[in-house]
This record gives C-alpha cells, sequence and structure tokens, in this order.
C-alpha cells in the first residue's frame, strides 16, 4: 500500500457562513474519501486524503487562500510538527 496524506479541516457555521477554524495532515495508507463529517450542528469536519505531500500542501495553500480572513493556528502534522512549508 502506498502512503497518502490526509488533510482535516474544521470549520465553524456562524449564520449559515462557514470560517475555518484548524487544519491538520496526517499520513495514512487507507483509501481516498472525501466524505464530510458532522460532529454537530455549527461544526464541520471534513477529511480529504490526497496521494501525495505536494497535492496536500496545493489543498491547503487554497482553504488558506478560500479563508484568508479567518486567522489560522500553524497546521500540524502528525508528527507534532508545527510548521508544513
Amino acid at each position: 500500500m502506498s502512503l497518502h496524506y490526509q488533510v482535516n479541516s474544521e470549520f465553524k457555521l456562524t449564520h449559515g457562513k462557514p470560517s475555518l477554524l484548524k487544519l491538520s495532515v496526517n499520513s495514512t495508507h487507507s483509501a481516498i474519501t472525501t466524505i464530510p463529517i458532522i460532529s454537530d450542528y455549527s461544526l464541520l469536519k471534513t477529511y480529504r486524503i490526497l496521494p501525495t505531500l505536494e497535492e496536500a500542501k496545493l489543498y491547503i495553500k487554497y482553504l488558506k487562500k478560500i479563508y484568508k480572513k479567518n486567522t489560522l493556528p500553524p497546521v500540524i502534522l502528525d508528527s507534532g510538527q508545527k510548521d508544513l512549508f
């Protein structure tokens, strides 16, 4: 099985508009999925598995560009490293 990278994103819904709260990256050997997970009515967590670290970085850049008004903590890697780039 090849190594993939799972980008976890957490959004909070305020008056129907999403705000990006947190991003993290984990390495995984599981199958590819983009199914959103809803934990309660105001929080949305998504887990997207990408085949390469470069694609994971591009996806994170995309999310940061779309939600640039949100102040995010640094991206957390599965090894505990605080900086992806």
